[in-house]
Parts: C-alpha cells; sequence; structure tokens
C-alpha cells in the first residue's frame, strides 16, 4: 500500500516526473527540501505538489521558474566539488 502523501515533481519533459510517496505530513519546508535535493534531474520550470491521498486536495505547491532551477543546479554543482554535494 502506499503512503498517505503523494508528492510529484515535475517539468515540462515527461521523462523527468518524479513521483514519491510518504506516510508523514509534507508541508511547504519539506516539500522544497524534496525539490531541491532532486533540482539536477529538472530543467526549465519545476512544478511540485504534496497530495493527501485520501482526500485528494493538494497540502502544498511549489513553482520555480528557469533561472532559479539553472542558478540552483549551478550551486549544486560547486558544492559537489567541493566534496559538500547536495
Amino acid at each position: 500500500m502506499f503512503g498517505k502523501y503523494r508528492i510529484e515533481i515535475y517539468d515540462d519533459v515527461k521523462s523527468h516526473d518524479l513521483t514519491l510517496y510518504s506516510e508523514t505530513n509534507v508541508d511547504r519546508d519539506d516539500l522544497s527540501y524534496l525539490v531541491y535535493s532532486n533540482i539536477k534531474q529538472f530543467s526549465g520550470k519545476v512544478r511540485a505538489y504534496a497530495v493527501d491521498v485520501k482526500t485528494k486536495k493538494k497540502v502544498a505547491a511549489m513553482f520555480l521558474n528557469e533561472e532559479i532551477v539553472s542558478y540552483a543546479k549551478s550551486k549544486s554543482a560547486g558544492l559537489q566539488k567541493m566534496g559538500l554535494g547536495l
């Protein structure tokens, strides 16, 4: 059985879609952590939602435009060079 919350992170490319499940409540901070920790596999606009599976309502949402995604990816690459990767 899947978790109580479904987290969907996607961009314009269908093959980049990511779906996660969680038993615990997903708030805005948890959602942003998940998005930024997986930012390397996305390009362009990124949209993320946390959906309560029982009530089928969105409990959190996050939207990032292209500039923020490219900036976060460049910072992530810099941290990996220093051995501090995300």
